[in-house]
């Protein structure tokens, strides 16, 4: 696996609110020079919206009063044949996500003068996604078979034409699925086997090689059962939900020996806190959690080796101020933590 850059490089997780993507774009490259990411803008038009942003050639699905559904079954069957001749075709061109429905990775792509040393995409989880997207009968695609499989394959060749894409502005690509949903493994709300949830996300994993792969989770879940699959760069709310992860080390450990990378977003994503954190208070907060990690028999140089700054979630709800208050944060907090550790990036 590809090694990221420097030392608490740090980068973003999804959304902004901006509404016009030049400044959006400006933004993000001004304050992470070493993993620049496309920002999402779901305030510009509700196809930046997390579902129907990676939906525009999805076979069965369309959009009516601004929901978006998929048929599934033998509904889908039809267009289902169509898609797995063009997804054996190997083509990503019919993958591509329009402009309309990402103006910040069109922006990123065009005014960004790469190369950098890493830059990072993310895309809809089918887990999320299929639990989220339902047919005309209300149920959930994803407890469809054939929902399921379309879903799947699909998202994979989003993923790999966003991929190719970012190659352009870097050799290292990051490529994170966003799965909240995740969340409610376990609950009365998602009843999933957990093999089930695996074998679809390594699917998308195995047809990503080369790629730096992971996983974002706002909120406390089995890490462990994430951890298990291949993912290769886990981003979670450290912010929140720290001490959660410190019920899975054995499985923070193996994550770290296989070359892992932990994206802790400790930068807070609601305003109040945004406006009361420092770059200070945040790496104080960052020490107690490298602390608890290290006293459950973690080596701390392996945390420090593998760990990326985020905010622990997009920003996209904030106003502009705040949402680039929290990035400057991130810019600040990476600084403050090289220096404290008397090291430097390449």
């Amino acid at each position: 696996m590809r090694r990221l850059p420097g030392l608490f490089p740090c980068t973003g997780v999804g959304s902004l609110p901006h509404l016009d993507p030049g400044p959006a774009v400006r933004e993000v490259v001004s304050r992470f020079p070493e993993i620049p990411y496309w920002p999402q803008l779901p305030r510009r038009t509700p196809l930046e919206h997390m579902y129907p942003q990676y939906a525009a050639t999805l076979p069965g699905a369309w959009i009516s009063g601004g929901k978006l559904s998929m048929r599934s079954g033998e509904e889908l069957l039809p267009e289902a044949e169509v898609f797995y001749e063009l997804f054996l075709s190997g083509d990503l061109s019919p993958f591509a996500i329009p402009p309309e429905r990402a103006a910040g990775l069109a922006g990123l792509l065009s005014a960004a003068a790469g190369p950098f040393p890493a830059v990072k995409g993310q895309v809809t989880g089918p887990v999320s996604f299929g639990l989220m997207v339902c047919d005309r009968e209300k149920k959930p695609v994803f407890y469809d078979p054939v929902g399921r499989d379309v879903l799947v394959k699909y998202l994979l060749r989003v993923a790999q034409w966003q991929a190719a894409q970012l190659t352009r502005l870097s050799e290292t690509v990051v490529l994170v699925i966003d799965e909240p949903y995740l969340a409610s493994m376990g609950s009365a709300i998602v009843s999933l086997p957990g093999e089930e949830v695996i074998a679809v996300l390594d699917e998308i994993f195995e047809g990503l090689p080369g790629t730096v792969c992971g996983i974002h989770c706002c909120a406390n879940t089995d890490w462990g059962l994430v951890l298990s699959s291949k993912t290769r760069y886990l981003s979670f709310d450290a912010y929140e939900y720290a001490d959660s992860l410190l019920l899975y080390a054995e499985d923070v450990a193996a994550f770290f020996a296989r070359g892992g990378v932990l994206a802790f977003g400790v930068v807070p994503t609601a305003a109040e806190a945004i406006a009361r954190e420092t770059a200070e208070t945040l790496a104080d907060r960052m020490e107690t959690i490298l602390d608890k990690l290290s006293a459950r028999g973690i080596p701390r140089d392996d945390i420090v080796g593998s760990a990326v700054i985020t905010p622990a979630c997009g920003l996209g709800t904030l106003p502009e101020g705040t949402a680039e208050r929290a990035l400057r944060l991130c810019e600040g907090l990476s600084s403050l933590l090289r220096a404290r550790y008397g090291r430097r990036s390449p």
